[in-house]
């Protein structure tokens, strides 16, 4: 057995950087190479293509790059594990086998799929499963047959069994994103399944690294502290056979690790901390160390864990009628009432039947909604129009009319983009079903291996209790400054929810922070946009918490008509968020009195 084992990640999304599987590989030891490549809108646009091409469905991209490495991988002893089979892990694994076969390489392909659930959906339905909404309760009956995916998130075991049997480059379809770096963790170290402490660790991990640069200098809130974000470095772990872990990355790549870009990764798209859920084990956020340990290196260790629960999510998508999205460019002076006078005409002329509609302006107030936004006079703007419907010939009307405002309004605006294309909306469903309807494949090498998902310990989850919150050490005397001013934040989006982690820069800041950042603040700040709860959990071990907005994101996905339709901007527009906070806790902050 393996003392450490190194697992690198070269892809967050569909689309990341294709150089970033070279950088990794080149760039120093390593065992494992991960990529994640789907998101809930991936999945969305797979199906699309599955549905026009048979052999379609799969991240090509992927196939592209890993072929100009296959040499190396083989050289290097590097195995490969990636989600980039899409909904075709099948179709992807043969375009693979036949550019090793053409190169003449020895790299065993296995396939891990079952996730797939459309071809015995209808029998679901009717055998009475129906696949509950994760957050409302809602039963998916009435769009059931409007129903394009149901893929079902799979553990890290069929994995496991790949590795166990030798082979080089699995490819999986829609598992949950960290298994590919449980998995061989687990293979690696002989852990057992129901050594949830260690599990955990590993699930840790795998959140650490599952989207790319995110956790070293990408999409950080202090990204002037970033030295460079040329040949940026992904993000690598270095994993002890006790569960404790390096976060770092290759030396003499861009970007950066430290405590801060961790903490904004841990905090990413995640729910109530102390049981961050996946198919093999829960994890509890809240309970682990974390350190500095040198120049880009970050030590964790002591992650609690608990068994899974009987329930698989499963990730729905459905037809939602069409969409249409129209822009003009507006120049000042008085560039608001403009738009206001051309938005007034738009709608007018158009009409208002749609199943709904709404009107931004780009500079203005568009991503952060009205209530959070800072109230400027930009020079120009972006006037966008959006709308919904299942009427097509509603959105046709609105397609066409968009140019005729140039001549007929105010003065200084001009059409942006061309006449606007009618695209499909699609919603997304989160669902939960009993694991045991799900049942995972292996293939490889010829053989058929079966996994039951709904073999194992399960149970329902048992909530960690939450300690007195920390006292503040800070003087009565109060001084208003920007979040920014002593916090950092990350934000990301599960269907029409949006998290928003926010972390003290200084732990001394964390209980001013608790008395400031109540969840009824966040939600009156977010009031233009957010229709729905907003909940709040702390994080102590992080000095951070995490915000759960929900209904923020207009339903999501392809079906949201909003400019920011995955909630990444709102971070930003917490940190302007003002705050009060002891006056003597901020002597080295400059601010504004």
């Amino acid at each position: 057995m393996k003392e450490s084992v190194v697992i690198a990640n070269a892809s967050g999304f569909w689309g990341d950087e294709g150089a970033a599987v070279e950088r990794q590989i080149e760039g120093g030891h390593i065992d494992y190479l991960t990529g994640d490549y789907l998101a809930e809108i991936t999945m969305i646009i797979l199906a699309r293509q599955k549905g026009k091409d048979p052999k379609a469905g799969y991240a090509r991209d992927f196939v592209q790059t890993l072929s100009k490495m296959l040499q190396r991988i083989a050289e290097k002893n590097i195995t490969v594990i990636t989600n980039a089979g899409g909904i075709n892990p099948k179709g992807c694994a043969e375009a693979l086998e036949a550019l090793i076969a053409e190169k003449g390489l020895n790299l065993p392909v296995a396939v891990v799929d079952g996730d797939d659930l459309m071809p015995r959906f209808q029998d679901m339905l009717r055998e009475g499963c129906d696949f509950r909404h994760m957050d409302s309760g809602e039963s998916l009956e009435g769009i059931s047959d409007l129903v394009i995916s149901a893929n079902a998130y799979i553990g890290a075991r069929p994995i496991v069994g790949a590795l166990q049997q030798g082979a080089r480059i699995i490819v999986t379809g829609r598992t949950y994103d960290a298994a590919s770096v449980v998995a061989p963790i687990i293979h690696e170290f002989g852990w057992a399944w129901e050594d949830y402490d260690r599990l955990a660790a590993a699930l840790l991990a795998g959140h650490l690294i599952e989207c790319g640069t995110q956790s070293t200098g990408g999409n950080y809130s202090l990204w002037q502290e970033v030295p460079s974000f040329s040949n940026m470095g992904y993000p690598l772990v270095e994993v002890n056979a006790d569960g404790s872990f390096f976060l770092t990355k290759h030396s003499g790549t861009g970007g950066l690790v430290n405590l801060r870009t961790a903490k904004e990764q841990i905090l990413y798209e995640i729910g109530n901390p102390r049981l961050y859920m996946s198919p093999d084990v829960i994890a509890d956020f809240t309970s682990f160390s974390i350190e500095g340990a040198g120049p880009d290196r970050v030590f964790l260790k002591g992650v609690k864990g608990q068994r899974p629960t009987p329930h698989l999510k499963v990730s729905v998508t459905y037809e939602a009628g069409h969409k249409l999205i129209a822009m003009l460019v507006v120049s000042g002076p008085d560039v608001i009432a403009k738009a206001q006078k051309f938005a007034e005409m738009f709608w007018e002329r158009v009409g208002t039947d749609f199943d709904e509609r709404r009107t931004d302006f780009v500079g203005y107030s568009a991503c952060w909604g009205e209530s959070a936004a800072p109230h400027n006079d930009p020079n120009e703007i972006i006037l966008r129009f959006a709308a919904r419907s299942h009427d097509r010939s509603a959105l046709q009307k609105m397609s066409r009319e968009i140019a005729g405002l140039i001549l007929a309004g105010p003065p200084g605006v001009t059409v942006f983009g061309g006449r606007p294309r009618i695209q499909p909306a699609y919603g997304f469903w989160p669902a939960i079903i009993p694991r045991e309807l799900v049942t995972a494949r292996l293939l490889f090498e010829g053989n058929e291996t079966i996994y039951n998902c709904g073999v194992g310990e399960f149970g329902e989850p048992v909530i960690p209790a939450e300690p007195p919150a920390p006292v503040t050490g800070g003087s009565r005397e109060k001084i208003k400054v920007p979040l920014s001013a002593i916090a950092h934040a990350r934000s990301g989006d599960k269907g029409d929810i949006c998290n928003i982690g926010v972390a003290a820069l200084k732990p001394e800041y964390y209980p001013e922070l608790l008395r400031e950042l109540t969840p009824e603040k966040v939600a009156a700040y977010f009031k233009t946009n957010v229709r729905g709860q907003v909940s709040r959990y702390r994080l102590d071990n992080l000095a951070a918490m995490n915000f759960l907005l929900r209904e923020a994101l207009d339903g999501g996905g392809t079906v949201s008509l909003l400019l920011d339709n995955q909630g990444k901007t709102l971070s930003q527009a917490i940190l302007n968020m003002p705050v009060e906070i002891s006056r003597d806790l901020l002597s080295d902050v400059a601010v504004n009195n």
